[in-house]
């Protein structure tokens, strides 16, 4: 018969007695507990050398890249970057408008508001070294445009880059192009800007993951595209749309029909005139809120079979008599339409006569 299981066998039998294998047993038992001190002595190293590094502030690199933007922003008659420190070991999270990971030091949030009054152009792969970032503000700036071949196309490789706000700017379409690259975007806010005329929302269309989008406060006409009419539909996860204070026309209703996950629409103050075909809106019924203020709609006109769109709740109304006349008595009448409606925003308009609390 031969020696038991996986012990290698002599001439003599195995080659540990019982004794000698107790023995062995004790001996590799006292040897693993050294061990275990040993891994535990070196975490507690490891962990201190974290807090150190940690306690410093971000990562060299990116303290001189938050160096480097300070001087590209910096202008004779721009506002100073006070808390921006050229110390050696200073905590470059602890500076004005720079947010940091608790765990791993690495900027993620950069704020720089209104920093710069003299018009520029904007130098984007300054940020390139943030390979955190998610959120990046930059309202504010006077911006012209970017620096040729350095454009925000050149951040599609920070893959966490989640926020862009580019308010108050001076951008013009041509942005937009830029902006494609970046399909990591959820929110983008390029309000007060140049954008003019009809926008090619080819150049959105790769912006899948977009939640939010502001263009308020331009000069855009409508959209346009040569593959697909003039609509959004490849926004799929858009929730949050603000075309306010444009020169959209009734034809809007068309780009956005296809919206299907919208909840906040914003159309106030456009050229909105007559009814207003909520026909062409009878997917989205996923809308919530709806604010026309400073239009000229006189009613909502919808299809026969509509949904009576169950989740709408919030409508404003504000302003509609921009034109000097009284509001629509039609226009009142057919909210009556709108089943779950619970807030209703009238305010600085003309009544005149009875208003009926009650549609038909």
């Amino acid at each position: 018969m031969g020696p038991p299981h996986c012990e290698p066998a002599t001439q003599n039998g195995p080659l540990r007695s019982p004794i000698n294998a107790k023995r062995g047993y004790h001996f590799f038992q006292a040897e693993a507990v050294v061990v275990q001190m040993e891994i535990r002595r070196l975490s507690l190293v490891v962990v201190v050398i974290g807090i150190l590094l940690l306690s410093e502030g971000c990562l060299e690199e990116e303290r001189i890249a938050l160096l480097q933007i300070k001087t590209s922003f910096y202008s004779s008659n721009g506002i100073s970057f006070q808390h921006y420190s050229l110390g050696k070991y200073a905590n470059c999270c602890n500076w004005e408008g720079v947010f940091c990971n608790a765990t791993t030091g690495r900027v993620v949030r950069i704020d720089l508001l209104y920093k710069r009054l003299a018009d520029w152009y904007l130098n984007a792969t300054l940020f390139l070294p943030f390979q955190e970032l998610n959120s990046l503000n930059l309202s504010g700036n006077n911006i012209l445009g970017s620096v040729e071949n350095e454009g925000f196309e050149r951040l599609s490789k920070l893959g966490n880059l989640e926020t862009l706000y580019l308010s108050y700017n001076k951008f013009s379409n041509s942005i937009l192009t830029s902006l494609s690259a970046l399909s990591s975007l959820k929110s983008l806010d390029l309000s007060k800007n140049r954008l003019k005329g009809s926008i090619n929302i080819e150049e959105l269309h790769r912006l899948r993951r977009l939640e939010e989008l502001n263009v308020a406060d331009n000069e855009i006409e409508g959209f346009k595209s040569f593959h697909n009419g003039d609509a959004l539909p490849k926004l799929s996860n858009l929730k949050y749309l603000c075309l306010s204070g444009n020169r959209f026309n009734n034809n809007i209703l068309s780009s956005i029909k296809d919206l299907f996950s919208l909840i906040d629409l914003d159309l106030s103050y456009n050229q909105l005139k007559g009814s207003f075909n909520m026909k062409e809106l009878d997917a989205l019924i996923n809308l919530t809120n709806v604010v026309l203020d400073g239009n000229e709609i006189d009613k909502f006109v919808f299809s026969e079979d509509s949904r009576g769109f169950p989740n709408l709740s919030y409508i404003s109304l504000y302003n509609m008599t921009t034109n000097g006349g009284s509001i629509s008595f039609s226009l009142l009448r057919s909210l009556a339409k709108f089943p779950n409606l619970r807030s209703l925003v009238l305010g600085w308009n003309h009544f005149d006569g009875t208003i009926l609390a009650q549609g038909d």
